[in-house]
This record gives C-alpha cells, sequence and structure tokens, in this order.
C-alpha cells in the first residue's frame, strides 16, 4: 500500500471486458518510486485528493468480479485533508 494523488479519470473506448462498469483513474504515488498507475476507484476519489492504493492483484480483481482480469492496482482509502482515513 502507498499513498498518492489522483491526477484524472481514464476514458477508453476499447478495454478489457472485466472494467466495464468501473471506474478508473491515474494515481501518482508520492513516493516517487513507482510511476503514475491506472487505478479502479470504488470509493469515488476526486481529482486531487490524497488517496491509499494498493496493488493486490487479487482484491482488485475481486473488485471487478473476474479472475482473470489483468486489474492490480485499486484505491483502498481516502485521506481527508487533516490526515484522518475514510474507507
Amino acid at each position: 500500500m502507498r499513498t498518492a494523488i489522483i491526477r484524472g479519470h481514464i476514458t477508453s473506448t476499447v478495454k478489457h471486458p472485466s472494467f466495464h462498469g468501473t471506474r478508473l483513474l491515474v494515481a501518482v504515488p508520492e513516493s516517487g518510486d513507482v510511476a503514475p498507475q491506472v487505478v479502479i476507484d470504488q470509493l469515488g476519489a476526486a481529482i486531487g485528493q490524497r488517496v491509499i492504493i494498493s496493488s493486490d492483484g487479487a482484491e482488485a480483481r475481486e473488485i471487478v468480479g473476474d479472475k482473470l482480469s489483468p486489474a492490480r492496482w485499486n484505491v483502498t482509502g481516502i485521506v481527508d485533508p487533516e490526515g484522518a482515513l475514510a474507507v
């Protein structure tokens, strides 16, 4: 898990079938040692928000409901401006 900032939305005309109906965002990890990631968001994170992201592929595949999905990263929590975590 790492903290990241949401920088944008992903819009695609062609995507893996398991991603249909999911919200995809661009998250830039704050640590700087990982490139920006496409993350699955089911919590409603907004652009500019600080979030907790997880690279647990099994959890991401469970979210999209497909054991063969290429999903890996997902938003697991939103950090409010005062630093508290909303899950």
